[in-house]
């Protein structure tokens, strides 16, 4: 997304910022997480950047347990399709949305 305002560091807005903002890869196995070197948990990497790299698979159920309760999108897709949408941003093929008005 781009913003259009900006929002204090650790805030509420902050935190919600980081979990529409971003987006995960395949998760959920060692070997899986392994493969990709922890870099698929990136919600809860931009959520708590202080955490170790095997803590995210504890934190992820509870982000979207989180995310359900007050309705916030968690996305997760295939590192392929996120690849692709990001060429296609740098590329012009297509645009960065503006961050939803609904969430200021």
């Amino acid at each position: 997304y781009q913003f259009t305002q900006p929002c204090k560091p650790r805030s509420g807005h902050f935190y919600l910022r980081q979990v529409l903002g971003s987006a995960n890869f395949a998760t959920g196995t060692d070997i899986v997480d392994f493969s990709q070197g922890w870099l698929n948990y990136q919600i809860e990497h931009h959520l708590f950047p202080d955490l170790s790299m095997r803590s995210y698979q504890k934190a992820q159920p509870l982000v979207v347990d989180l995310c359900k309760k007050h309705g916030v999108p968690y996305i997760q897709e295939n590192v392929f399709i996120r690849v692709k949408k990001t060429v296609d941003i740098m590329v012009g093929n297509a645009d960065m949305r503006d961050f939803p008005s609904q969430y200021y």
